[in-house]
Formats: C-alpha cells, sequence, structure tokens
C-alpha cells in the first residue's frame, strides 16, 4: 500500500473529538511501549542481587544498569531493521 494513498488531504481538518482521540491513542501506546523500561529501571537495584552473582553488589547494579542501558540500544536498530522488513513483505512475516 503507498502511504500517499493512507495520507490525510491538507484540506481536511480533524474535528475536536477526533483530535483528542488522536492524542489518547498516542499517549496509551507510548505508557505501554515504555511500561517494561519503567518498571526494571525501577526495579534495577533490586533484580541485580538475583540476576547477577552477588558477590560484589555494585557490579551486579552496573550490570543490571547495562542490561538496561542495552534495551535502550537495541529498541530503535530493531525497530529500523524489522519496521523495514514489514514495509517489503509484510507485518506478519516480520513478526515470525
Amino acid at each position: 500500500m503507498d502511504a500517499r494513498a493512507t495520507a490525510v488531504p491538507a484540506d481536511q481538518n480533524l474535528t475536536r473529538s477526533e483530535a483528542r482521540q488522536v492524542v489518547l491513542a498516542s499517549t496509551l501506546g507510548t505508557v505501554f511501549e515504555w511500561y517494561d523500561f519503567f518498571i526494571y529501571g525501577s526495579l534495577a537495584v533490586f533484580m541485580s542481587s538475583v540476576l547477577f552473582p552477588p558477590d560484589n553488589p555494585t557490579a551486579a547494579v552496573l550490570a543490571s544498569l547495562g542490561a538496561l542501558a542495552a534495551g535502550f540500544v537495541i529498541r530503535p536498530i530493531g525497530a529500523v531493521v524489522f519496521g523495514r522488513i514489514g514495509d517489503l513483505v509484510g507485518r506478519k512475516c516480520a513478526r515470525n
């Protein structure tokens, strides 16, 4: 499908309720997307003793925060790679 075919014409304005719906949907999508990072970042200190060797607590916390940082770095790279695959061959093929 061509992106130009789904674009909203320039002379068509959104109603107030449609604009609110777009803002609400965008906000909820962002909240759901970043919820896992928030939870992991908030509990990194507690999870570090469970996920990493407890003999050096400072190294365990740094390793836990490093895992969080790796997720921040890899997420946009994955979005670019799998987004491109999804655009070329379809979203269903990109998920499998």
